[in-house]
């Protein structure tokens, strides 16, 4: 991922296609109503999404078309055959893993984060944050979820090819895999992705493992849909603020774009500040992304409040 300017057309489509997820007021729920969401939300089960990220960091380096990616793809799509997914597959050329949470309605709501880490890092880039961390959070949103919904359907999306080779610019060489699964879906719907105009709101998951974890409002991102994350957390947590939904930060390049540049209201969940020193922080796209700087708490903190904002969308429409 990296630095942006603002998408314009983020905005328009917003408006068009989230109307029924405007912007909301602080929610007043009582105590019973936080007891209820937390049990819900405790499904989602933070020693178990660690473990997963420990299963991709013992495979080594993963950057797209290694063999060691081709082995994560294949461990990805095992994992989400076993969550109960339907339609688990492998896209080509570029190695999305994607599966589906069939839902009554018409829709999609799609869910995802990348897999590959970044080539030719000195040192053993291992990537537990980037992007062990996000792929952690997604399988265990997958398991966590019901196995049909009332509502639009989930589709699980798992991208390859979010790093750009080399030294090549992001711009040009980053996001193939994200861009492959959007023109799969503006051709009617290939390899698992589902028809363009069928996508009512993406949402990722991309460095969300750092134990000091802070997810600001990313500027290239739906501020009515991220609203929906600081809500539940703050159902969950009161007393919390919101944490760790807090704050705004600027663009950021990464796999949302090709979604909201199609106009798909899109929600970046990204703390692009990992470690010490100025932004992005002195351990990103280092060999000191490792298990020393992550915590199963964080992927508790975003998961357990995009549990409950997934089961939201994805219900029966009144």
């Amino acid at each position: 991922m990296q630095r942006s300017r603002k998408l314009a057309s983020v905005a328009s489509a917003a408006v068009i296609v989230l109307a029924a997820c405007g912007e909301r007021e602080e929610p007043d729920v009582g105590a019973s109503g936080t007891q209820t969401a937390q049990r819900a939300a405790e499904r989602f089960d933070s020693e178990r999404a660690f473990a997963d990220l420990e299963a991709q960091v013992r495979l080594g380096e993963r950057p797209a078309g290694s063999a060691a990616n081709r082995r994560q793809t294949e461990l990805l799509a095992r994992r989400l055959r076993h969550a109960g997914l339907r339609e688990v597959g492998i896209q080509r050329p570029n190695r999305n893993v994607v599966g589906l949470i069939p839902g009554r309605e018409p829709g999609a709501i799609v869910v995802g984060a990348h897999h590959d880490t970044k080539d030719k890092i000195p040192g053993r880039f291992v990537g537990a944050n980037d992007g062990a961390s996000g792929v952690a959070v997604v399988l265990e949103l997958a398991r966590a979820l019901p196995d049909r919904v009332e509502g639009p359907s989930i589709h699980i999306a798992l991208f390859d090819a979010e790093e750009a080779r080399g030294d090549r610019p992001f711009t040009e060489d980053g996001t193939r895999g994200s861009g492959q699964y959007v023109r799969y879906a503006g051709a009617g719907g290939r390899q698992g992705s589902p028809p363009l105009e069928d996508i009512e709101a993406m949402v990722l998951f991309d460095l969300v493992g750092d134990c000091d974890l802070e997810i600001p409002l990313e500027e290239n991102t739906n501020a009515a849909l991220y609203g929906r994350f600081r809500d539940a957390a703050h159902v969950l947590d009161p007393d919390g603020g919101g944490a760790p939904f807090n704050g705004e930060s600027g663009g950021i390049l990464d796999d949302h774009i090709p979604f909201a540049e199609a106009g798909v209201p899109a929600v970046d969940l990204i703390d692009f500040q990992y470690g010490p020193g100025p932004q992005p922080g002195a351990w990103f796209h280092t060999d000191e992304d490792n298990l020393d700087h992550v915590c199963p708490q964080s992927l508790a903190a975003v998961g357990r409040s995009a549990l409950l904002v997934l089961e939201e969308l994805a219900r029966a429409r009144p």
